[in-house]
Parts: structure tokens; C-alpha cells; sequence
């Protein structure tokens, strides 16, 4: 973002700073006390403080200059040029809110002023104000004629564009973008960034005969890159690591290491999405080797490993990703949240899931985090804590049956005997062919003295599997509570047959 010319004023300012000087510093300073001696001679001359002005910011006197602009405009208000050095000077100070009032009395005071509209938006812009900055630069536009230059006018269209991604408004960037190419149709960097906000307003297709000339001239891998995406865009994923490949080329060819581990990280997420995890984690890999600093390499490369089950693996290498930028960041605190969970950490996966669930913003990964907090207080013994954060879990996932059964266990382990066996219950409905959630249903109904029901569990279990020891064990203790002694006997004896000690134990106590 760049303050643009003044018609009237000596003041040309390039990305919030003055012109380098053409004059040396004691020419300037020189021409400084000129100015102050010629205010003094005539203190009623507006064009005389503005000069002073002007001076003084271009020497970087910004508050000196602030106070010869307002001296200006005490004398004058309506001047224009007053207004609009007093706004370059509180902009310069970083006062925006009075660069943005300034700036603004110069375009309701003269509104055929180019210079005051162009200003005003890039005042909105610092202040983070995307759409009103876009429609001051669009009003810039409207007066350009005949201040702006040509250069004045791309400038004007660039920062428009610029404005528009930042509102959401793709399609109208990629519109800016092309008049900006009016005036320069080779210059390279209009024409992906028009790319790239085609490719975000759904429109990719359009740009691809464009960049693809683009790239048969230009050493830029983010063409090739590009092009990959809007690939993917339309499921044309063969002719999407194709084109990665050309940008990976680039990259080496420019001995750019930076590049070419990002072109690799998203050769490996291709990868991924098909399946190829081993090609991914080897992508990943070398994006690690080419930029030994690249976080997100080390932490791709470690969500690969999580993927196929590998946990210690990804524990090195989102330990790497940690200690290489990633620290602070809530998706890899995430991942080694899950990496310390499979390795049974409960400590550490319990430290990382918080930290996890306190910086993330989507809803089903601050539930995986709490999911995982869960387990761990569970594991820690502390089942006040993991039924707090399963139940949470359960309000964001109530379709999950694995929220239901470790919200059961958490109830169960309290004493909470009515609650468990509703939340078994739920995770059965949610997974029937759960042995786990099951067996866990049958234990609740026995806690809870229901007895009947516990024997119905058990009987199914049995049933799906003879051999099952702790079911014919659990299933003699619901028929011994319902005094069918000679049924438990069955039971227990069929338990004890297969080697399961406790079973042989009843039978020697109860019977």
C-alpha cells in the first residue's frame, strides 16, 4: 500500500514514507529556515505554511509539519493542500484516525481531488476497513481525470484489488486486477495475482489459458502452483501433481529451497487425499531436507505418520515442527496432543490438548482437543474432569458413538450408574456392532441392579461369540442376582473351561 501524488504539493510518498530527497541534508535544512523566515515576514500566507510544511515532512519533521499545516488551516480552511499534507503528516506520526479525518475533508472539500480519495483509502486500509477502502479507491478512479498518471491509476486498481480480496469480493478483484493489466498486459505478478482471485471466486477455468501462457515464459513456480490448484479445483487431480511437478522443477532450477519445500508440502497433501501416504511422507521428507526451517514441513510429514498409525514417528517429527516455529501454534499442538494420546501420555497429551482447544476456532477440532483432554483426566484418574470434557464433546458430536461410550465410562467410574447406562446405551444405538460399548451396556445394567437387562447383553454376546470369557463370567453374575443359580453355574463353569480365573472363583465362593 502506497500514498500517492499530490498535484499541488511537492509531497510524493511511496508505501507510507516520503521520496528520497534530492537535496542534501544541509540544502534541506536550508531551505527549512527560508520557509520559516518567509511565515515570519508573512504570517497570513496560507501558500507559505504549506511550503513549510511540505518541507518539514519531507524532512521527516512530522510534527513540526503537522503544526505548519494547521497554521494553514487556520487561515484557511477550505485549503485543500493544507488538509491533505496535514493527513500524509499524522499518517507518517501513525496517528490514522486524524489521517483518515483529513484525508476525508479533502474530498468533501474537493472532490474531484484523485490524491484525497486515493489517500483516504489507504488510510482505511491501515485501519483494517476493507470495503470502505475499496470504494474510496473506487471513487480515486472516477477523478483521475486529469491528475492521475497511468502509473497513479494501475496503483489505484492494484490497491483496489488488494481491498476486495481482503471483503471477500474475488470476482471484483479479478476485475480490478484486469484493468490494471490494461496498462501493463506483461506484467507477470498482475496476471497471477488476477489468477488467484479468479481460482477464489470459482472461476479458475477462466484464468487457466492465461497463466498457462504465463508459465511457458516465466521461471515462477507459483504459476505452475497455481495452476495445480485451480486442477484440484475440478477434481483433475493426475493433471494437478503434473503441474506441481513443473513447479517443483522451477523451484530447484532456482535454487529456491524455501519454494520447493512448499511445493512438496503440497505434492504430499495431494498424495494424501489419494491415499498414497508413503509417497506423501517422502514428499514431506524432502520438503524437511530442502528447508531444514520449514515447520510445516516437519509437522505434514508428522500428521502422515499419525495417519498410518505410526505414533512414535509422528512424535519426532512434530516435536521438530514444535521447535521449528510451529510453538504456539493450535494445529500442531493439536497433532502432538494425538501422538502423546496413542502413545498412552496421558500428561503430555493432556498439556497439549489444552493448549489446543485454547487457540483453535473450528468447532470439531476444539472438540477432538477436549476429546482428548478427556481421555487423558480419564487415564489420570481424575473422572470429574473427563466427564466435563466429554460432555461437551457430546453436545458438539452427539452422533459420535465414541463421545457416548468414554462419557459412560467417565459416569460409570463416579458412581454415576443411571447416566452410564443411558450413554452406553446411545453409543449401541449409534455403532450396534460394537463389542466394546456392548460388554460396557451390560456392566452399567448390572451396577444399576437391572439385571434382566444386563442378562439380555450378555446373552447376545454369547451368542456372537462362545469363547467370549468375560461375557459368560458377567453373564453368570445377571442370572446369580436373579437367583438362577443352576443357569450362573453354566455360566461360570463355561467361563472357568476357557482359563478365566475369576470365573473359576465365583464358583468356588458363591456356589
Amino acid at each position: 500500500m502506497f500514498i500517492g501524488k499530490c498535484r499541488r504539493t511537492a509531497i510524493v510518498a511511496l508505501a507510507v514514507a516520503a521520496t528520497t530527497l534530492t537535496l542534501g541534508t544541509a540544502a534541506a535544512q536550508s531551505n527549512v529556515d527560508r520557509l520559516r523566515a518567509e511565515v515570519q515576514a508573512n504570517p497570513g500566507s496560507v501558500v507559505a505554511w504549506v511550503a513549510l510544511g511540505n518541507a518539514l515532512y519531507q524532512g521527516g519533521q512530522y510534527d513540526d509539519a503537522k503544526t505548519a499545516f494547521l497554521e494553514a488551516i487556520a487561515l484557511d480552511y477550505r485549503s485543500g493542500d493544507a488538509h491533505y499534507g496535514l493527513g500524509l503528516s499524522e499518517f507518517a506520526r501513525g496517528d490514522f484516525q486524524a489521517a483518515l479525518f483529513e484525508f476525508t475533508e479533502v474530498t468533501r472539500l474537493h472532490p474531484d481531488r484523485f490524491d484525497g480519495h486515493f489517500n483516504r483509502g489507504v488510510t482505511l486500509a491501515r485501519l483494517r476497513r476493507p470495503q470502505e477502502a475499496a470504494n474510496a479507491f473506487r471513487e480515486a478512479l472516477a477523478q483521475a481525470e486529469p491528475e492521475a498518471s497511468n502509473d497513479d491509476r494501475v496503483g489505484a486498481h492494484i490497491a483496489l484489488a488488494g481491498q476486495l480480496e481482503l471483503a471477500g469480493d474475488y470476482a471484483g478483484a479479478a476485475e480490478a486486477y484486469a484493468s490494471a493489466l490494461e496498462f501493463e498486459p506483461e506484467n507477470a505478478d498482475y496476471i497471477l495475482r488476477r489468477g488467484q482471485a479468479l481460482h477464489n471466486a470459482g472461476q479458475g477455468l477462466v484464468a487457466l489459458p492465461e497463466l498457462t501462457e504465463l508459465e511457458a515464459r516465466s521461471g515462477d513456480y507459483r504459476v505452475s502452483a497455481l495452476i495445480s490448484d485451480i486442477y484440484v479445483s475440478q477434481g483433475q487431480i493426475d493433471y494437478a501433481i503434473w503441474s506441481l511437478e513443473r513447479a517443483l522443477e522451477k523451484a530447484r532450477t532456482a535454487g529456491d529451497g524455501a519454494a520447493e519445500a512448499s511445493t512438496l508440502i503440497k505434492l504430499g497433501t495431494l498424495q494424501r487425499s489419494l491415499g498414497r501416504e508413503a509417497d506423501a511422507a517422502e514428499s514431506y521428507r524432502l520438503a524437511a531436507e530442502a528447508d531444514p526451517n520449514s515447520w510445516e514441513a516437519q509437522y505434514n510429514l508428522g500428521v502422515t505418520f499419525l495417519e498410518s498409525g505410526q505414533p512414535q514417528q509422528a512424535l519426532a517429527a512434530l516435536t521438530r515442527a514444535e521447535q521449528q516455529g510451529g510453538q504456539g501454534r493450535a494445529d500442531v499442538a493439536l497433532a502432538l496432543a494425538t501422538a502423546h494420546d496413542q502413545l498412552a501420555q496421558p500428561g503430555e497429551a493432556l498439556a497439549y490438548a489444552q493448549r489446543a482447544a485454547g487457540g483453535l476456532s473450528d468447532a470439531q477440532q476444539v472438540a477432538t482437543a477436549r476429546f482428548i483432554a478427556g481421555r487423558s483426566h480419564y487415564r489420570l484418574g481424575d473422572y470429574r474432569a473427563a466427564n466435563d470434557e466429554f460432555r461437551a464433546v457430546v453436545q458438539a458430536r452427539p452422533s459420535d458413538p465414541g463421545a457416548h461410550l468414554w462419557s459412560g465410562l467417565a459416569a460409570y467410574q463416579q458412581g454415576d450408574y443411571a447416566t452410564a447406562v443411558a450413554s452406553f446405551e446411545r453409543a449401541v444405538q449409534l455403532n450396534p456392532n460394537s463389542v466394546e460399548a456392548r460388554a460396557n451396556l451390560g456392566a452399567a445394567y448390572l451396577a444399576a441392579q437391572r439385571y434382566q437387562d444386563a442378562e439380555n447383553v450378555y446373552t447376545l454376546l454369547v451368542d456372537q461369540n462362545a469363547r467370549d470369557m468375560e461375557a459368560l463370567y458377567n453373564l453368570g453374575w445377571a442370572l446369580f442376582s436373579q437367583n438362577r443359580r443352576s443357569a450362573a453355574t453354566d455360566a461360570w463353569v463355561s467361563s472357568c473351561e476357557l482359563g478365566y480365573q475369576p470365573a473359576c472363583n465365583a464358583i468356588t465362593t458363591y456356589l
